[in-house]
């Protein structure tokens, strides 16, 4: 590790312990912040759009990725505790970090380790356990130390994410699977099981390993590209709004209309008008998948 500790990780400014009766939520902030479920089961929230879910032992990155690719709206929801729980509270560890440096802006927007990859570095769990341990403790010295382990936390952290992909790569195919499947059959009513089964996976290792990949979750990149099939339709005919909302998979212009927007900021009639002012399909704008 004192490779990884020597490539000027960025440091860590910030750090703290949550923990109580759910439901609760952490704001993830502007910079980098790593988090750690210790109790509690939590969904990672994008723009009010649940994107990952989280079960104790699970550590995820957000933040990452080059400057302005993760969304600002981030949070942390912690979720009530089911019927017959063993516990009713729900903890959570959290740091913060400076300025991306060279190492993180390689990696996407959300990095997810799973309780079964943090299990596999002990090196990693008696960081996570050293931490706890301190703040947990409000004594003199307490926060410094806390703060100490940051740096050794995210190198540990970027270790076991880079096995973890290793250990993938010969299935990397699969998601280029329902990315090709997406490309060709935008229309389809598709679903993340409906994708994952195509692939071969399940539902969780399809969802996880395509975030991992692309950044975004599989029905938010479904939806870019139906908003840049539609943009361009609008911009190149007069075909009215209903039968581009059909012929991207939506079934009323009421339901695309609101999309389109949402997407691109402005209706899909605005848009038109601006293509048209502006003189045609080279005013496209680039829709990106994680926007």
């Amino acid at each position: 590790m004192t490779d990884e500790l020597d490539e000027q990780l960025p440091r860590g400014v910030a750090v703290s312990r949550r923990h109580g009766e759910p439901p609760w939520q952490v704001d993830a902030g502007e910079r980098p912040s790593l988090h750690v479920v210790v109790e509690g089961s939590f969904h990672l929230v994008q723009h009010e759009q649940r994107v990952l879910e989280l079960a104790p032992g699970d550590l995820v990155l957000v933040g990452a990725g080059p400057p302005g690719s993760a969304p600002r709206e981030q949070r942390l929801r912690c979720l009530p505790s089911p019927p017959g729980a063993r516990s009713a509270q729900a903890e959570l560890l959290s740091a913060t970090y400076a300025a991306a440096s060279a190492e993180l802006p390689a990696l996407p927007p959300v990095v997810h380790l799973p309780a079964a990859d943090t299990r596999a570095s002990p090196g990693l769990l008696a960081i996570v356990s050293l931490l706890r341990a301190a703040l947990a403790n409000a004594g003199a010295g307490q926060e410094a130390l806390a703060r100490s382990l940051l740096q050794p936390l995210l190198a540990y952290t970027l270790h076991s994410h880079r096995r973890a992909l290793a250990a993938t790569r010969t299935v990397d195919r699969r998601i280029t699977r329902a990315l090709q499947l997406m490309q060709a059959k935008p229309t389809e009513r598709w679903t993340v099981a409906a994708l994952a089964k195509a692939a071969g996976l399940s539902r969780a290792a399809f969802a996880r390993r395509f975030l991992a990949e692309l950044g975004v979750p599989p029905l938010r990149h479904l939806t870019a590209i139906r908003m840049q099939r539609a943009a361009k339709r609008l911009a190149e005919s007069d075909d009215s709004l209903a039968a581009v909302a059909a012929e991207v998979g939506y079934d009323s212009e009421f339901a695309f209309s609101r999309a389109f927007k949402r997407h691109m900021g402005e209706a899909p009639a605005a848009f038109r008008r601006r293509c048209s002012a502006q003189g045609g399909p080279h005013a496209l704008p680039v829709v990106c998948a994680a926007a």
